[in-house]
């Protein structure tokens, strides 16, 4: 981890990113977080975000992290590796995966894992930024994402803010689709739904004036065009082999 990075997790701004994220999912979870029996916050990170889900759904929320050292609540929370879920087959009944795919070394396992994972019925909720964001999340360099990795990890030791960019594999809509069918998920895009009804709890102030031009677009061209445009999607995953 960069120290730039290192910094802005021990920011307030970041703090109040991970209140305001959990909020979101909450607003677009609410009925499945009360009615589910296990949930799962996969790739938890520091645990800020799954502390306060717990506390607006008012139930506990195990966590799981691959990087012991990342991890600042510790409370309800696993060291274990995303590519191999601690979990018995078909247990969770919904899994929450926020802006962690990109972190994981093979999508094709982690979305294989995620179905072998699911109770019947369960769900996965998937936040996932597009390759071709114009802000990247992690080192908030314009375009960095684009480029092919030696020239994107010249433009970051250009900036001062990191030595190498790595570990980090964003990929475009059809990409992510793709992966998730080809292991047996179907994901449910959220995306324009979450755009018309949660603008207010966008992360950034950009993001929330982007949202409300947007959402003055006719229905059919804006979800269209948020394939290809939305700096990050929203999906419903479940299993294949269910209605």
């Amino acid at each position: 981890m960069s120290d730039y990075y290192a910094r802005r997790l021990g920011s307030p701004q970041y703090r109040a990113a991970r209140a305001r994220k959990a909020a979101l999912i909450h607003a677009v979870c609410e009925e499945r977080l009360a009615a589910a029996g296990h949930v799962v916050d996969l790739g938890a990170g520091t645990g800020l975000v799954k502390s306060a889900l717990e506390a607006l759904a008012g139930r506990p929320i195990v966590g799981i992290e691959l990087d012991r050292a990342f991890v600042e609540d510790p409370s309800r929370m696993a060291i274990a590796d995303l590519l191999a879920l601690p979990v018995r087959d078909r247990s969770i009944d919904l899994a929450i995966a926020n802006h962690v795919y990109e972190h994981v070394a093979d999508l094709d396992r982690f979305f294989g894992q995620v179905r072998r994972a699911l109770a019947p019925g369960g769900r996965m909720y998937l936040t996932a930024g597009s390759r071709f964001a114009l802000m990247e999340p992690h080192y908030r360099i314009p375009t960095l994402s684009w480029w092919p990795r030696p020239v994107a990890t010249g433009l970051l030791r250009l900036s001062g803010r990191g030595r190498r960019y790595e570990g980090i594999r964003f990929r475009a809509w059809r990409g992510i689709v793709a992966s998730a069918r080809l292991q047996g998920l179907e994901l449910e895009d959220l995306t324009d739904r979450v755009l018309v009804t949660q603008t207010a709890r966008y992360e950034s102030r950009a993001g929330r004036a982007l949202g409300r031009a947007a959402r003055m677009m006719p229905g059919g061209v804006r979800r269209r065009l948020l394939r290809w445009l939305s700096p990050q999607w929203f999906f419903l995953a479940r299993r294949d082999d269910e209605a």
